[in-house]
């Protein structure tokens, strides 16, 4: 591999967010806060009718844009050939859009590191050849030198050794062979990999995954149920145009993320449609049942990889 001169990145390119980090001087690899500070981006892309591209915008902006402006869950898409798209007149591929999400993350961490131009990009460990190949022209459009592209699952299982201050002392992972699951679901797609790892050396034994199943889905299951409560307490039906779908998917992330720590959480929106607000109370409970066919998907690709 060649690298040119400037910094060196590693880059997650997601389907929902997107993250840079660098190694420092110490041998830490650290995550690069973006322009707002935060060290996730969203893989969002806004193309206005006046013809500006904004990358990265949070949810809740999204969410006010006009639907058909909005682009995500651009990953599924990468190598696949199945994506029609146009912009001011020209078609759009799936790799100028991932570049405008790599561009944004390699401008904004410019501001804080020098010139960014070598990165390693992380990929699904089911892509295929025409999968990583889009991916690498992606971060060639974007101005970067992809001087290699690493399996998630590999990048996690490295990470789990370097946490435990193995990696690179030569007694990775306890010096012994260690069989591990990587169960990675994301916003947009589900994977399960069994590694083994063995002083430093990883090793993909199997991979199963579900390229329909991720995060969304847990969140569109939220958005129905939130419907039902409308319906319940209004008697009317929100109408399921593109906008409405976007806002309510924002408040139920919310709540969700709330549920990671919290047993209940109390939502109130106002003025979803027709004057109709929504205010209901979630409990934990119930959104684990909600979402009990779901998690038994992703144990259905567990059982599948661990066979394999």
């Amino acid at each position: 591999m060649e690298f040119l001169e400037g910094q060196t990145v590693g880059v997650d390119l997601g389907t929902t967010f997107s993250t840079l980090a660098q190694v420092d001087e110490n041998g830490t690899p650290v995550a690069i806060p973006n322009e707002d500070d935060e060290v996730e981006t969203a893989s969002l892309i806004l193309l206005a009718d006046s013809g500006h591209v904004i990358v990265g915008p949070n949810r809740t902006r999204a969410a006010m844009e006009d639907p058909k402006n909005v682009v995500d869950c651009i990953k599924r898409h990468m190598g696949v050939g199945d994506y029609e798209r146009t912009f001011d007149g020209r078609p759009i591929t799936p790799e100028f859009l991932s570049a405008l999400i790599l561009k944004k993350l390699r401008q904004d961490a410019e501001k804080r590191l020098g010139k960014v131009s070598n990165a390693v990009i992380t990929v699904p460990y089911y892509f295929n050849d025409a999968r990583r190949k889009a991916t690498e022209d992606a971060g060639r459009i974007a101005g970067l030198n992809v001087i290699d592209i690493i399996n998630e699952p590999t990048a996690a299982t490295l990470t789990y050794a370097w946490l435990r201050g193995e990696l690179g002392t030569g007694k990775s992972f306890g010096g012994k062979p260690k069989r591990v699951m990587v169960y990675d679901l994301g916003g947009g797609t589900f994977d399960v990999s069994i590694v083994v790892g063995e002083q430093g050396v990883v090793e993909v034994k199997s991979s199963h995954g579900d390229v329909r199943l991720g995060g969304d889905d847990f969140d569109d299951l939220l958005v129905d149920h939130a419907m039902a409560a409308v319906k319940r307490q209004h008697n009317v039906d929100l109408p399921h145009d593109t906008r409405t779908l976007r806002r309510l998917k924002v408040v139920m992330e919310r709540a969700k993320r709330t549920l990671s720590d919290e047993p209940f959480v109390a939502i109130r929106e106002e003025y979803l449609a027709d004057q109709r607000h929504l205010e209901m109370e979630l409990l934990r409970d119930d959104y684990e049942r909600l979402i009990l066919p779901l998690l038994e998907r992703t144990l259905d690709c567990c059982h599948r990889a661990l066979s394999d």
